[in-house]
């Protein structure tokens, strides 16, 4: 079995390489060959759940290393305070259904998409929506009212 690199050695070796010049949509297409493969480990570990619960993908860049982004899953049973690089998911382990909930860019690309919606395609209308929603505080009220239907959305 062949010893998995860390991140940290991985992007060294990367940062040392002559740029292939990779497109961000090749890099993005690679990174999310693991996307859902991590949902469902997310998934797995948290069998023993039966009610719905949520999971929150967070997007980080690396401090440390300017050629690493991560995402962190991970699950929880409250619906999550939104938060800038964060996609969140809701799933109910009694049917098996997952449901995509909201997606946030970083603070700098959501903040020009809301000041420049007329530049963006239809493909990016939805995520103008949970951008001004975020931006005017409704974001989390709307899916705590509609997943918890007869609770106090107090946070």
């Amino acid at each position: 079995m062949t010893k998995k690199k860390t991140v940290g050695e991985e992007a060294i070796e990367r940062l040392s390489k002559a740029d292939t010049k990779q497109g961000i949509v090749d890099t993005q297409r690679e990174a999310d060959k693991e996307y859902f493969p991590e949902i469902e480990k997310c998934i797995e570990n948290h069998k023993h759940l039966d009610t719905p619960y949520y999971i929150v993908v967070h997007h980080k860049k690396e401090r440390l290393l300017e050629n690493v982004l991560r995402r962190y899953f991970f699950a929880r049973q409250t619906l999550p305070t939104p938060q800038w690089d964060q996609t969140v998911w809701r799933y109910n382990p009694k049917t098996s259904e997952l449901r995509f909930v909201w997606t946030l860019p970083d603070e700098n690309t959501a903040k020009w998409m809301a000041s420049n919606p007329q530049e963006l395609s239809e493909h990016h209308r939805e995520l103008v929506e949970f951008i001004m929603s975020f931006l005017s505080g409704t974001l989390y009220s709307k899916y705590y009212k509609e997943f918890h239907k007869g609770e106090s959305c107090e946070k």
